[in-house]
């Protein structure tokens, strides 16, 4: 274990840190500790020329300069580099790693997304795993809640869990409501398409195919009225009873999803 004791700490307390093991950080100025021993360092003015401190297994030597982020040195020498004003512990049993949460484009929407990067930590690969059982560094199709993450070290000597909350983007429902079914058999009711609040996207393209992927109707500027699909096809013919699947587009926004068709 790796052990400094101060003198005057309460003076020194806003520049320098101490943790509680070998893999822990100081905050003083920039400083590289080599442990296994037992050193005393005490309260000092540092000049531009620096200082160095050592035992026959202790070294620490401290220079004036810049404060730097980096705090990781090499894992195999037992060497860390320290910032000044910064408190950047690190523990090579510890994963840690940085998330991005975007939040749908509305409240009922489940097109949010996290995403996992700057991994480090255990020295190997990792298994990410989220609780909406996607797996890999991205977790797609989130709506609105809380969620959680676990990264797993392949050794299986390390791991971190995490939990976070996708928030909702406003306290409005989405404008566009997608109805899953249509029944065209003459009786008035449910004969066509209907796209909620499509008039405030006067602008976009409907396109629906069959299972097979084939193109069976399209259409510009949908609008319920005069672009409308009645479950014809293409060349205005009746499709079979199927189910049919959408594409919406206006400007940026894209929706999918599918149409039960019953005659």
């Amino acid at each position: 274990m790796c052990n400094l004791k101060l003198s005057d700490y309460n003076i020194w307390r806003d520049n320098l840190i101490i943790m509680k093991n070998i893999s822990s950080l100081i905050l003083f100025s920039f400083i590289s500790i080599t442990c296994w021993s037992q050193l005393n360092v005490y309260q000092n003015v540092i000049s531009s020329g620096g200082s160095y401190d050592s035992t026959s297994t202790l070294k620490v030597s401290s220079t004036i300069g810049e404060a730097i982020i980096q705090t990781i040195g090499d894992p195999s020498t037992n060497v860390l580099l320290l910032t000044q004003g910064f408190q950047q512990t690190f523990d090579r049993d510890t994963i840690r790693f940085d998330i991005t949460i975007t939040s749908p484009l509305c409240n009922e929407r489940n097109d949010g997304f996290a995403e996992i990067f700057n991994i480090v930590g255990c020295d190997t690969s990792y298994t990410i795993s989220w609780s909406n059982g996607n797996a890999g560094n991205r977790a797609s199709s989130l709506g609105v809640g809380k969620y959680t993450v676990q990264l797993v070290s392949d050794n299986k000597e390390c791991s971190e869990f995490y939990e976070f909350t996708v928030e909702a983007t406003n306290d409005i429902p989405c404008l566009l409501k997608f109805y899953s079914g249509i029944t065209p058999n003459g009786d008035a009711t449910n004969e066509t398409w209907i796209i909620d609040n499509i008039e405030l996207f006067p602008s976009n393209e409907v396109i629906f195919y069959n299972r097979l992927g084939n193109k069976v109707w399209e259409g510009k500027n949908y609008d319920n009225s005069t672009v409308v699909w009645g479950g014809e096809n293409l060349s205005g013919n009746d499709l079979p009873s199927e189910t049919y699947f959408y594409i919406f587009e206006s400007g940026s926004s894209v929706e999918k999803g599918w149409v039960e068709l019953t005659r």
